[in-house]
């Protein structure tokens, strides 16, 4: 994946940890997982979200909080957030419609690039990244293979968090995929 795409996975992750609580659970003492997988030497734990038909891995070890419709996830030093969250949209540009809603009433001095388009394992989806309050943040969305519901995904950290910690944010959004 692109340094550009990474920019804006980390804009998505700062942008939903302004609106998260405290992470409650290591993944890896949380329940026992689904699968475990290994890519680039990152294990994790597999969460699906069984309304959208997709699932996400969280790095072991990450700790997570679970909300209706969504899962917010960080390593234990809660430096960096990814944030998980359905929306109810027939299309893309509609559903970035609902997180520029959702910004707009979390984020201060917000500037985002232009947004790009991504196959995401089969799912369309468009990112884009930018900078609010001082941190990298990087916002998505995937049209889920359930129609008229789409994943918006959100990342943000401070810039040397978002370096520390870019091989599990990538292992992240490589493994966003449908449920077969």
């Amino acid at each position: 994946m692109s340094k550009h795409f990474l920019s804006l996975s980390v804009l998505l992750v700062a942008l939903f940890v302004f609106g998260c609580g405290q992470k409650k659970e290591p993944t890896e003492q949380a329940k026992k997982p689904d699968t475990e997988t290994k890519n680039d030497a990152v294990s994790g734990e597999t969460f699906t979200n069984e309304a959208a038909k997709v699932s996400v891995n969280l790095p072991a070890g990450w700790l997570y909080e679970t909300t209706e419709g969504g899962i917010s996830a960080s390593p234990e030093d809660g430096s960096i957030v990814v944030h998980f969250n359905t929306l109810q949209a027939d299309q893309l540009d509609a559903a970035l419609d609902e997180v520029d809603k959702v910004l707009a009433a979390e984020v201060k001095d917000l500037k985002l690039g232009e947004a790009t388009d991504y196959d995401v394992n089969g799912m369309s989806g468009r990112f884009i990244e930018g900078t609010a309050d001082g941190v990298l943040v990087a916002l998505g969305v995937v049209d889920t293979p359930v129609e008229n519901l789409s994943l918006m995904v959100g990342a943000w950290g401070a810039p040397d968090a978002v370096k520390k910690y870019e091989k599990e944010i990538m292992y992240i959004f490589k493994n966003i995929k449908p449920v077969k």
